[in-house]
């Protein structure tokens, strides 16, 4: 991630490129349920950062001055529904997430890798690091946040 000194590895689950590389498309398919406003959703407070990182792959692996257009598409949206939501601004949304993870990188390095937000998701695979004790994250969570501040900005954003 440009300026960042953060790296990321992974697999695009669809690019189309245009012959003379002014355009590309990138789509990350979703198979879970659709959920409501998926149009207005940018990075769903840091949870949903797929379809970003894909178009910033695509702007440091190929051109970055190409026309990026990034999507999400549900492959079990019910017929008749909008199953295709194109990030409506990708430069914003490419912006917000390297400032996001820039904060993250320094507050790591300073020594403050602590609990998230969705720290005590039922699907954290991370989970079982925590304290078994469900209060815990409620407790820290206000301590948390106040450390890392700027950091939580992102947790805030649709």
């Amino acid at each position: 991630i440009p300026n960042t000194g953060v790296t990321i590895r992974g697999k695009i689950d669809r690019l189309d490129i245009a012959g003379n590389d002014s355009r590309a498309r990138v789509v990350d398919y979703k198979t879970g349920k659709l959920r409501s406003k998926m149009a207005d959703v940018v990075v769903d407070g840091g949870g949903e950062l797929q379809r970003c990182l894909y178009a910033l792959a695509v702007r440091t692996l190929i051109r970055n001055d190409i026309d990026v257009e990034a999507s999400l598409l549900y492959l079990r949206a019910i017929d008749g529904k909008e199953s295709l939501f194109p990030l409506s601004d990708v430069d914003v949304a490419l912006d917000l997430i390297t400032e996001a993870v820039s904060i993250a990188r320094s507050n790591l390095e300073d020594g403050l890798g602590l609990p998230g937000i969705d720290a005590g998701n039922k699907y954290n695979d991370l989970k079982f690091a925590l304290p078994a004790d469900p209060s815990y994250l409620h407790r820290k969570q206000p301590l948390a946040e106040a450390q890392l501040g700027d950091g939580t900005k992102i947790w805030e954003e649709a």
